[in-house]
């Protein structure tokens, strides 16, 4: 593991287990107060699936108001615009990401977990090019009005914990309705008995899911 930057963003980057030329990449965004080491552990058990794969775990932008030492995509209080706000240097790094590793979009995974979740759906769905695939645990869409009737969005993964009481469990299924409604192809997950976390079964779940749709 090094650490790298892609646009204004930096964090820990895992090159593919097997060497060489990544076949993809998968980025993973982060938890409210957390950074990108928290995630980058899930790289490993990922990459046995997809060896030729590159993670870039990018840090928040801003220091978490209630941790200094953690780092938040958006003020936790302001889930209206501050997923707008926090959307563009999302993308100019995904899209330096991809461009530096000489990669297009269809070769992309997005995921993250809890505000991570959030953003991975809120950027992954308005990409101008759509990623391969978007995961979101224990995430929520929180910004639907914008998003057209039609096809052209990426499919997306729902994986939730029944007993959250961070991000309560109902939100899965009101993110999935929405989804739905404008006719984007997305599957759910429930964690029996998990709080807010990601557990094995929902990791498996997940590389299963981005098997269909991303490069080994």
């Amino acid at each position: 593991m090094e650490m790298r930057s892609f646009g204004d963003l930096s964090g820990p980057f895992i090159p593919p287990a097997r060497g060489g030329q990544p076949s993809s990449l998968i980025v993973l965004l982060h938890g409210w107060g957390a950074d990108g080491n928290d995630l980058a552990d899930l790289a490993y058990p990922i990459s046995v699936r997809f060896p030729g794969a590159a993670f870039f775990v990018p840090n928040g932008p801003s220091p978490c108001k209630m941790n200094p030492a953690g780092r938040e995509w958006f003020d936790i209080d302001d889930r209206v615009n501050g997923p707008v706000a926090a959307a563009p240097v999302i993308d100019a790094a995904i899209t330096a990401a991809l461009d530096g590793l000489n990669l297009s979009a269809s070769a992309l995974a997005l995921a993250g977990f809890s505000q991570g979740g959030m953003m991975s759906l809120h950027c992954g769905l308005r990409h101008a090019a759509p990623p391969a695939a978007i995961v979101s645990f224990s995430g929520a869409l929180l910004r639907h009005d914008d998003l057209a009737d039609g096809a052209g969005y990426p499919p997306v993964l729902l994986v939730h914990g029944t007993d959250d009481q961070i991000v309560p469990f109902a939100l899965q299924s009101a993110s999935y309705d929405v989804l739905q409604s404008r006719s984007i192809m997305v599957e759910t997950v429930t964690c029996d008995g998990l709080g807010h976390g990601i557990d094995p079964d929902g990791l498996s779940a997940a590389i299963a899911f981005l098997a269909k749709y991303l490069p080994a």
